[in-house]
């Protein structure tokens, strides 16, 4: 499923071809996302607070397939989770976000 069927947003090729690389990363040569999470906050405190939303982003696309059904029992965990959570965050007042469908 393409990115514009989820959103009808555009996005760049060069975001397109990084979340490529990263699924190819995951994929065939990570060896620990414990590992890699952790290296990954050894990077300038600047760029940690922009991975961290990248991750934002990735949770919030996942929380709104598994509120609309979209997906299967290979990442149905990652949804649920990815609902459950971003939702919390949202009654915590720790996000703002207006649009996201809330069950308030």
């Amino acid at each position: 499923m393409d990115y514009l069927e989820l959103s009808g947003a555009t996005i760049s090729e060069r975001d397109k071809a990084f979340a490529q690389e990263f699924a190819n990363f995951v994929n065939g040569s990570m060896s620990s996302p414990d590992q890699t999470g952790r290296e990954l906050t050894k990077a300038h405190r600047y760029l940690q607070q922009q991975m961290f939303k990248v991750f934002l982003g990735f949770m919030k696309q996942l929380a709104l397939n598994y509120q609309q059904g979209r997906y299967d029992d290979r990442n149905e965990w990652a949804s649920r989770l990815s609902a459950e959570a971003y939702q919390r965050l949202i009654e915590c007042d720790l996000i703002f976000d207006p649009e996201f469908p809330t069950s308030k």
